[in-house]
C-alpha cells in the first residue's frame, strides 16, 4: 500500500485549468466516459462525474496483489442497479445531484484526461447545476502505486447560496455476482482492534470514515476525509439512490449494518455569495479488508467518537449551518 497521496494535497492549476474549460478556452477536454488504471485500480469516470459508467464494465475494481488483475466477478458497483453519485443543497436550490444510472441534475461542462502530468491518473470533471445556480469540478487522481481515489471537489457560487452542503455516496457491492449477494458488512469510524472506541493509533472516529466489506470476499471500500469543513458519514436503508446531505450529516440510518445499503459522506458548507467558491477533499480508500485500506498519511488524531451536533439531529444541524464556514 502507498501512503504518497495526501487527500488534502492542493490542485490549484488543475482548478485554473477548470475554469478555462468553463470559458470554452481549454483543448484538452475529452468525451466521457475516461478509464483510469493501475496496478491496483480500474475504473472510469463519465460524463455525471461519477466513477462507473451506469451499467458498462468497469465500475470500480481493486487487484489487491497489484498486478493489474481485474475480476468483473469483484466490481464494487457492477452488475445490479450501479449507484455512485454526489449531491448537493441549498436553501434556494434545494437538493440537486447526480447519480451514474439514473438522471442528472448537473450538466456536463467539460471533462479532461490530465493523467501522467502531476498523478499517473488524474480526471477532471465540471458541470453546472440546470438551474445555472451551482459550478462543481471534481478532480479524481491516485498514482499507480494507491490503493485509493482522491478527490477534491470545488464548488462555485453562481448566486447567492445559504446553508449550502455537499455529499458523496456509493452502494459498494463487490460480492453482487451470480450465486453471490449484493449484502455486505457495513460501519462507521475504524476500529483496527476491535476494542469498542476509536480512540487508539490510526483508528478513525465515525464522522470521517465509513466502509463496507463484502460478506463473501472480504473486499473493503470506505469513505474517508480529513477536510476542516464539519463533516459527518452514514449508512442508508437504501442502497442505489441517496445523495442527500442532509441524510449523512445526520448519521445514516445505521451505525453499523449487514444489507444491501448506501454509504455516504457529507460536508457543511453554510453560505457562499455569488461568486465564492468552497474546495473539499475526501478519498476513496480500498483494501483486501478493511485493516489494509490505502488511507492517506499521515492520518490525523482521531476526532471525538460523536459529535453533539450530530447528535442533535437536522433540527441543531440548522443552527450550526448559520454558522457555517464559506470559503
Amino acid at each position: 500500500m502507498s501512503s504518497s497521496n495526501r487527500v488534502g494535497i492542493g490542485l490549484g492549476g488543475a482548478v485554473l485549468t477548470a475554469g478555462l474549460c468553463v470559458f470554452g478556452l481549454s483543448t484538452t477536454a475529452t468525451a466521457a466516459p475516461i478509464g483510469m488504471s493501475s496496478a491496483f485500480i480500474l475504473t472510469q469516470v463519465s460524463d455525471d462525474g461519477t466513477l462507473g459508467n451506469e451499467s458498462t464494465f468497469p465500475g470500480l475494481q481493486h487487484d489487491p496483489a497489484g498486478t493489474s488483475t481485474f475480476n468483473e466477478n469483484q466490481d464494487y458497483l457492477q452488475p445490479g442497479v450501479p449507484f455512485e453519485g454526489f449531491g448537493f443543497r441549498s436553501t434556494e436550490t434545494g437538493l440537486m445531484g447526480n447519480r451514474n444510472s439514473s438522471g442528472d441534475d448537473f450538466l456536463q461542462d467539460f471533462i479532461t484526461d490530465l493523467s501522467g502530468g502531476a498523478f499517473d491518473n488524474h480526471v477532471q470533471w465540471g458541470g453546472t447545476s440546470f438551474d445555472g445556480a451551482v459550478t462543481i469540478v471534481h478532480d479524481f487522481f491516485f498514482n499507480n502505486d494507491d490503493e485509493l481515489i482522491n478527490i477534491e471537489t470545488n464548488i462555485t457560487a453562481n448566486v447567492d447560496l445559504t446553508d449550502a452542503s455537499f455529499a458523496r455516496a456509493i452502494d459498494p457491492d463487490p460480492d453482487n455476482f451470480s450465486g453471490g449477494t449484493a449484502e455486505t458488512i457495513n460501519f462507521r469510524g475504524l476500529d483496527l482492534n476491535t476494542d469498542g472506541d476509536l480512540d487508539d493509533p490510526g483508528e478513525i472516529a465515525e464522522n470521517s470514515f465509513v466502509g463496507s466489506e463484502g460478506a463473501i470476499n472480504g473486499a473493503a471500500l470506505a469513505l474517508f476525509s480529513d477536510d476542516p469543513l464539519l463533516h459527518n458519514t452514514g449508512i442508508v436503508t437504501e442502497c442505489c439512490t441517496v445523495i442527500d446531505p442532509d441524510r449523512y450529516l445526520s448519521g445514516g440510518d445505521f451505525p453499523s449494518s449487514t444489507g444491501d445499503n448506501g454509504i455516504g459522506i457529507a460536508f457543511l458548507i453554510g453560505d457562499l455569495a455569488a461568486g465564492q467558491s468552497v474546495t473539499i477533499n475526501y478519498a476513496y480508500v480500498l483494501g483486501d479488508t478493511v485493516a489494509t485500506v490505502d488511507l492517506p498519511d499521515p492520518v490525523g488524531v482521531p476526532e471525538p467518537a460523536s459529535l453533539a451536533v450530530f447528535g442533535l439531529g437536522l433540527a441543531g444541524l440548522g443552527v450550526m449551518r448559520r454558522r457555517g464556514r464559506a470559503a
